[in-house]
């Protein structure tokens, strides 16, 4: 969670960030559990080729399993990009006025949607297991009045802060309707 001192580009004039908020890092470190463990059958079978192809191997044999380790790696990387991407892009910007998410989804699909905070109703919080209760992260929802019913922060680290600076910024914003 950063405050920020620049812009985006549909920001009112009059208005100013707060927070840009990211997943979580150990939410990203989950998704690249897969990829450390395909690195790792990787270093074994480099380990294992003086055994698989010994002298008497053809060459064609040698070649082809270089290139399937190169294609194999090549596929490694670009998953780990795609897992990076995701967690860069994916974000949240509390401003003075509204909530802003920014939700990538695959590498050529963006959604972007936004709350006033005069339509928020409630602001829950979420930290479920041991690793998040460890490192302090989870899950916020936001409960509106508006026509998208809910907005959730997933896995955003310091939560309970997250909520409480929703809650006061739409305190702020409450339009109080006097009875006639």
């Amino acid at each position: 969670m950063k405050s920020l001192e620049f812009y985006f580009t549909s920001q009112h004039p009059d208005e100013k960030i707060l927070y840009v908020i990211h997943r979580h890092w150990f939410n990203m470190f989950i998704q690249y559990i897969p990829i450390f463990g395909l690195l790792g059958l990787m270093i074994i079978s480099l380990i294992m080729y003086p055994y698989l192809f010994n002298d008497f191997a053809f060459e064609g044999a040698r070649t082809l399993f270089f290139f399937g380790q190169t294609f194999f790696l090549l596929l490694i990387w670009i998953y780990g990009f795609i897992i990076w991407f995701d967690y860069y892009l994916d974000i949240w910007i509390i401003t003075t006025d509204r909530i802003v998410n920014v939700e990538q989804k695959g590498l050529f699909s963006r959604q972007v949607s936004e709350l006033k905070f005069r339509h928020i109703q409630d602001v829950s919080t979420d930290v479920k297991g041991f690793f998040p209760t460890l490192l302090n992260y989870g899950d916020v929802t936001v409960q509106t009045a508006a026509e998208q019913s809910h907005f959730i922060f997933r896995s955003v680290g310091n939560p309970y802060k997250v909520k409480g600076d929703i809650m006061h910024q739409a305190k702020k914003k409450a339009v109080h309707i006097k009875p006639t």
